[in-house]
């Protein structure tokens, strides 16, 4: 085994002098006799970040002796002192004795009552809880790791312990500038910016910090460097297959179900990464049914945001009927908002078809291939378009409004535009809603760029109430954006119906 990585010691700021000038006033209150001279070494050791060999071999005594004197007597009396002080219980332990300590001079430094401070600490810990249950499980761990990359000594912390540790941070000022580094930090995406954002503006409003002081704090932060591990040119996907199973009869539908994880690096200095991921559930078997899907899609999706971090796309591979189904929604059914993946992730939904090798003989494959390379060099636009035949076939023509008032006319509209090599289709799968939808939706991809389209698309899909009960006719629950870049296919052999994996 390798060298365990010694643990950073946690010191204060504070001089010898100081530190004792807030311990001792504190101790007197419930012990006039004050600290010993044993207790007041074990206290500047502490001060320093020492161990007890340390101090005690700076000091010529027992180490043994000192972690008794410690245990036994000063962190009790420590304990009794803040909780009286505190009006709420206190423990005291070697681990968390400079924190409490510089906590109790914060707010004596502030002059305001202690009922005053613990009003504030339970308004602090309402505005994260709120930030938290705003935030799925997926959006937790990926916020958990990069706050723990600002702060040393937290690397088996979970989510609940970090919010706790920011929370009880001695400075308010400190807890401010790490929520403002979230905000300006790339790994964080435009959704949980604009949470963290509204949890900054509640912490300064319940704590009384203006403008002017908060912009002085985070003027003092020095320039962050980006994470060591570049991925500006790596895009993540998880690659889902979802067929219908042949050989059903007079039973619930069933599909063959599998999964890829692909690591695509787009600077082309490295390989591409794809990893089969097995499919962990609680039912095993060759086929399954849609609430299975459902089911096990949490646990994959969390295993390729681990390896992916927050840029994953989700693409869903199908053919058939079940491509002008709604199938890729369907976890809006089983899942609570907080799970929802189009709320989380950019999902797109792609073509078996055009994996097939039969198909890259058609001439539909070189129009799809010429189309996309005019999508990538050309703005959207949304004047022109209409769902006439004539207008599909057209070489100018890269996108399609899959807005129809009826399914047939939808799943028509779909098989005229693979048939035709449209490389980009966004429609609405409400067909109560069609007008209204097709406007909608034109209106959101007017001359705007190719890679500006997942942004757009998840904006609207967020604006939608949690439930599909709630303002059910709202384009964010129904918007279907179908997006197929030839250029960027997994392997044949991994997708094709011959291979289920």
């Amino acid at each position: 085994m390798g060298d365990r990585k010694p643990k950073s010691k946690k010191t204060s700021d504070l001089n010898e002098s100081d530190f004792l000038g807030i311990v001792m006033p504190l101790v007197i209150k419930v012990d006039n006799k004050g600290l010993s001279d044993i207790q007041k070494i074990l206290v500047n050791g502490f001060r320093q970040g020492l161990t007890y060999d340390e101090i005690a071999e700076k000091n010529y005594l027992n180490s043994e002796n000192l972690r008794k004197e410690a245990n036994k007597k000063l962190f009790p009396l420590i304990s009794k002192a803040l909780t009286e002080a505190m009006k709420t219980p206190i423990k005291v332990q070697k681990t968390n004795f400079i924190t409490l300590i510089e906590h109790w001079k914060s707010i004596d430094d502030k002059g305001i009552s202690v009922e005053n401070s613990l009003v504030q600490s339970k308004k602090k810990i309402d505005i994260f809880t709120k930030l938290k249950n705003k935030l799925s499980r997926q959006q937790q761990a990926e916020l958990n790791r990069i706050i723990k990359s600002y702060l040393p000594d937290n690397d088996n912390a979970n989510f609940e312990e970090i919010i706790d540790k920011i929370i009880n941070l001695p400075d308010d000022k400190d807890l401010l500038r790490i929520l403002f580094r979230l905000t300006q930090d790339s790994r964080i995406n435009s959704y949980n910016r604009s949470y963290i954002e509204q949890t900054i503006q509640e912490l300064k409003k319940i704590l009384n910090i203006t403008d002017t002081d908060y912009n002085a704090w985070i003027a003092e932060i020095p320039v962050i460097n980006p994470e060591p591990d570049n991925r500006e040119n790596i895009n993540n996907y998880l690659c889902i297959k979802i067929e219908e199973s042949k050989g059903q009869v007079n039973t619930s539908p069933e599909y063959k179900f599998a999964a890829w994880f692909l690591q695509l690096n787009i600077s082309q200095s490295q390989g591409n990464n794809y990893i089969h991921l097995p499919v962990d559930s609680s039912v095993s078997k060759d086929v399954y049914t849609q609430k299975d899907i459902t089911n096990i899609l949490t646990k994959i999706i969390e295993d390729c945001h681990e390896r992916g971090g927050a840029n994953l796309n989700i693409e869903f591979f199908t053919n058939g009927k079940l491509l002008y189904t709604n199938f890729e929604s369907w976890e809006y059914n089983y899942f609570d908002s907080l799970t929802q993946l189009k709320r989380v992730y950019f999902v797109n939904v792609r073509s078996l078809m055009r994996l097939e090798k039969m198909y890259s003989k058609m001439p539909a494959y070189q129009h799809w291939k010429s189309r996309w390379e005019r999508l990538t060099t050309n703005s959207i636009d949304t004047q022109t378009v209409t769902n006439s035949e004539s207008y599909l076939c057209q070489e100018t023509t890269l996108w399609s409004n899959l807005c129809a008032s009826t399914q047939e006319d939808l799943e028509q509209l779909f098989r005229k535009s693979l048939k035709y090599g449209i490389p980009l289709a966004v429609g609405s799968r409400c067909h109560a809603q069609e007008a209204i939808h097709r406007t909608e939706i034109n209106t959101l991809l007017q001359n705007i760029q190719i890679n500006q389209l997942s942004t757009r698309v998840q904006e609207v899909r967020r604006q939608s109430p949690d439930n599909l009960e709630d303002e059910p006719e709202h384009l964010g629950h129904h918007l279907l954006c179908f997006l197929e870049d030839p250029n960027r296919m997994p392997p044949f052999h991994y997708l094709t119906s011959q291979h289920l994996g």
